[in-house]
């Protein structure tokens, strides 16, 4: 079955201003978010994509050695920006307590973490802050930015890290620091401002990881976008076919080959029927991850195929990009 032949989205990606990505780690979150920054940069908005834990991932989808606190280009209509708390805690002690950028040195390392372990959520507080700042910046009556991408952290961490509004709010009764979450809190809980995209793959764990996590966002009052089924692997065989190389395996093959006029030995079609069966097996998982995702989330689909290559660069994060608007997942 073709990727194409799968469930379509008709929901946007890109129906609010600020989309947070987050997945199980290891389902390709990053890239997705990178591919959704370049789609919707190819579409003409003007585009901030951000990572918030310092992985490191965005760099090299875009040729980058490394991407800093300060926002720079990234591509055409793309910038970017690494959000760490340090950087975070200097710039929010200088816009709401005048502190200025000479007492950058006075904040180790140690000295965030003893804040930030003080007062829980603040560190969290402290990177949703800028992503609010920077999508409700303004040049000239209107928005820097059309569209925020945000690289979250995996759905294990993601609800702690977007309730952290919510308990500094309801901890703090007063003064600049409620003041900063119950705005964060706003942007995050406005469907036409915020929106959650998960990312996951065609198996069962992921499958299964994301409909918690899409419950969690539900529960917060946090609006879901489509969720992206990553990595899908091609399905060469019908499901007829399927069930006669697993009853049958090698025998099969040697009858099609035989009616095709093919001189197949015994043992080389052992050795294609054993690699046949383990793509029969691995469509089978999953096209039952997939009927499992569908039956469980009321949520449009966008399925992206698997590329089969050593390494994902800018060339596949362009490829991803293409995937996207041929869908109809950018508006």
């Amino acid at each position: 079955m073709s990727v194409h032949a799968a469930q379509l989205s008709t929901a946007s990606l890109t129906d609010s201003r600020l989309v947070v990505v987050s997945g199980k780690g290891g389902v390709g979150k990053t890239t997705v978010a990178a591919a959704i920054a370049t789609a919707a940069a190819d579409a003409g908005k003007r585009v901030l994509i951000v990572e918030v834990e310092q992985r490191e991932g965005l760099a090299p989808l875009f040729g980058r050695p490394a991407i800093g606190y300060d926002e720079a280009s990234l591509a055409p209509g793309i910038a970017g920006i690494s959000v760490v708390p340090d950087e975070a805690l200097t710039e929010y002690l200088q816009l709401f307590y005048g502190v200025g950028r000479i007492a950058r040195p006075l904040l180790t390392g140690k000295a965030v973490e003893f804040a930030t372990n003080t007062a829980p959520g603040l560190r969290d507080i402290l990177l949703i802050g800028k992503v609010k700042e920077a999508e409700n910046r303004r040049a000239g009556g209107s928005y820097v930015y059309d569209l925020i991408v945000l690289d979250a952290p995996p759905t294990g961490r993601l609800p702690r890290f977007l309730d952290a509004p919510r308990a500094v709010v309801e901890l703090v009764q007063s003064g600049a620091i409620r003041q900063q979450a119950q705005g964060v809190l706003d942007m995050l809980l406005d469907p036409k401002r915020t929106r959650v995209v998960l990312v996951t793959l065609p198996e069962e764990m992921p499958v299964r990881e994301t409909i918690e996590a899409a419950a969690a966002m539900r529960e917060m009052g946090i609006a879901l976008g489509p969720v992206v089924v990553n990595a899908l692997s091609p399905q060469p065989f019908t499901t007829a076919q399927q069930r006669t190389l697993s009853k049958e395996g090698a025998a099969a093959l040697l009858a099609e080959a035989a009616d095709a006029g093919i001189d197949l030995t015994e043992r080389a079609a052992e050795g294609v029927a054993a690699v046949a069966s383990t793509h029969a097996r691995r469509a089978t998982a999953q096209r039952r991850a997939l009927k499992e995702l569908t039956a469980s989330l009321d949520l449009s689909q966008i399925r992206l195929p698997a590329l089969f290559t050593p390494q994902i660069g800018a060339a596949e994060r362009r490829r991803l990009a293409a995937e996207l608007v041929a869908q109809g997942a950018i508006a």
